[in-house]
């Protein structure tokens, strides 16, 4: 027995939407899948340098759980790579101010007929300073009736920086801090929930130090006691 269901994507981002050199300027909002015509779907994303030189950039996939309704996703970015690459080979040229939309996400929905989703987060980043990086979570839902996903925007903040005593983190979804000194040495890691995080750094010396919310992109953080 063959089932009739929509396939739904929505572009989420965490981290910041301003990384040192990369902005996110245009997203897909909704992208509606017919599951009974099992072919190709994709979606976009524009990404801007909004820096004053110019950047070399590279994508990878650093999560995924693809194990909904689809039984492949791929991305295009410098050349179109399969669901079991996570990194691009190469990288795309911006030149400062550049809005480049080289990017696509790519679902190959079967006929499953599940209800379920999944949330694939790609990071584009700064060949010379991976540090200087721009996270964006996707996620794909599936349901046997037809729906419409609103785009969100939303940013992950931490503040203020520079720092005295505490940082405050604010996250839409669960995650980890980890904080690195200047030694590459880990010396906070504490587990963040969606909402407001208040981290203690009085006990750390003045300096720069590095710091993820997702996993991946780094970004600078300056105590100044």
């Amino acid at each position: 027995m063959k089932y009739l269901y929509t396939l739904t994507l929505a572009v989420f981002t965490t981290a910041t939407l301003s990384a040192q050199s990369l902005a996110v300027t245009e997203m897909d909002t909704v992208l509606e899948v017919n599951s009974t015509a099992v072919a190709d779907y994709g979606f976009s994303i524009k990404v801007q340098n909004v820096s004053s030189e110019s950047v070399d950039v590279y994508v990878k996939r650093a999560y995924s759980n693809a194990d909904c309704a689809f039984d492949s996703a791929y991305f295009c970015w410098d050349y179109c790579y399969g669901a079991d690459v996570d990194n691009s080979i190469g990288y795309v040229t911006f030149n400062a101010s550049d809005i480049r939309s080289d990017f696509s996400g790519h679902v190959y929905s079967p006929n499953s007929g599940m209800a379920c989703s999944d949330s694939t987060r790609y990071v584009f980043y700064n060949g010379k300073d991976p540090s200087d990086s721009l996270s964006v979570w996707v996620t794909i839902a599936a349901g046997p009736t037809v729906g419409t996903v609103e785009l969100v925007v939303e940013e992950g903040k931490l503040y203020p920086n520079p720092a005295q005593n505490y940082v405050t983190i604010e996250t839409v979804q669960e995650g980890v801090f980890v904080l690195y000194n200047a030694l590459g040495e880990r010396v906070i890691v504490e587990e963040l929930y969606a909402g407001q995080n208040a981290i203690p750094v009085s006990d750390l010396s003045n300096g720069v130090y590095l710091y993820s919310i997702d996993g991946s992109s780094f970004k600078r953080l300056v105590i100044n006691h």
